[in-house]
């Protein structure tokens, strides 16, 4: 029996945890569901440093894929962007390959703005390579807690496009943020999102 996604992503984000509990840093946890079916988990922790370990679970209907792997982030005032490869693995068709991505965050004068750009190159298996951002969040603070904003995404292989957006509406708290989102496209979707910061 081959171990699924999900258990490999459970026992790498555990051991991602575990060996960073005494390491001076930041974890954070990502969790994101849509009515599509779409489902995201991820576990990462930056050190102070600016190197990053990251690990992800990301699944539609066909497709589960493993993402896991690091990079570093650079920041200068406002702005940070981080650098990403990862080794990919997926559950359909003997998928392997390797991502290349960037994270982007940018926040000043109560905007923000943050993005996960990536290009997925095939190794072996019949998964075509492919392109995705997910997702570009642009939002205003409203009061203390609120954000208001426009979220947009695409997925783009063997030059077809699947482009979505629309509007976003987070929810920040003391352990991190609430989001929902409502997408429109070529595919209509409804995300929530959770997000807690360690």
């Amino acid at each position: 029996m081959k171990p699924r996604p999900l258990v490999i992503f459970a026992f790498m984000s555990a051991a991602l945890l575990l060996g960073v509990r005494d390491t001076a840093g930041q974890v954070v946890a990502e969790v994101r569901l849509a009515d599509t079916r779409y489902r995201f988990v991820d576990v990462s922790f930056t050190r102070k440093n600016g190197v990053v370990f990251d690990c992800f679970y990301v699944g539609v209907p066909g497709s589960n894929e493993l993402n896991a792997g690091g990079g570093y982030a650079f920041k200068r005032n406002a702005l940070t962007l981080t650098p990403l490869l990862y080794a990919v693995i997926g559950k359909e068709g003997g998928e392997r390959g390797v991502k290349t991505a960037l994270l982007a965050a940018y926040e000043r004068d109560g905007w923000k703005f943050v993005s996960f750009l990536g290009a997925f190159v095939r190794t072996s298996g019949s998964t075509d390579s492919y392109q995705v951002l997910d997702t570009a969040d642009l939002t205003r603070v409203l009061g203390r807690r609120w954000e208001l904003g426009l979220q947009a995404g695409f997925f783009r292989s063997g030059g077809a496009w699947n482009a979505q957006a629309g509007p976003l509406l987070k929810l920040n708290d003391a352990r991190g943020a609430w989001a929902a989102s409502y997408r429109f496209g070529q595919q209509k979707e409804f995300r929530v999102g959770r997000v807690l910061v360690f």
